[in-house]
């Protein structure tokens, strides 16, 4: 639990300062390349495969200087981690709750 509370964290963190950094005049793509690929690799780490996967296809457009195609790329990537977030934190949710009612978790 505390490894996944840590990628919420880091991915928040790096959510936010993507944001920031392509919403400026003009964009640092390493910068964006660097977070992108902490993102990649934190979120595969923890089995977020599909994030891992939208975070491939975003680097690519890092590479290409490609600000729009890094934005759609932003915008799917938070709709993905948003899915993994719920699903991860409804885990959470019920294994408290098998806890409280006197079972265990392996």
């Amino acid at each position: 639990m505390e490894v996944v509370s840590l990628f919420f964290e880091d991915s928040e963190r790096l959510l936010n300062e993507l944001t920031s950094t392509l919403e400026q005049q003009i964009v640092d793509f390493k910068k964006v390349d660097a977070h992108v690929h902490q993102l990649k690799g934190s979120s595969a780490s923890i089995g977020a495969q599909r994030v891992k996967n939208v975070c491939v296809a975003f680097r690519s457009f890092c590479e290409a200087g490609d600000r729009e195609g890094c934005l759609r790329c932003l915008q799917q990537v938070k709709h993905e981690y948003s899915l993994v977030k719920n699903k991860l934190e409804t885990v959470f949710k019920l294994e408290q709750q098998i806890v409280q009612a006197g079972g265990s978790i392996p």
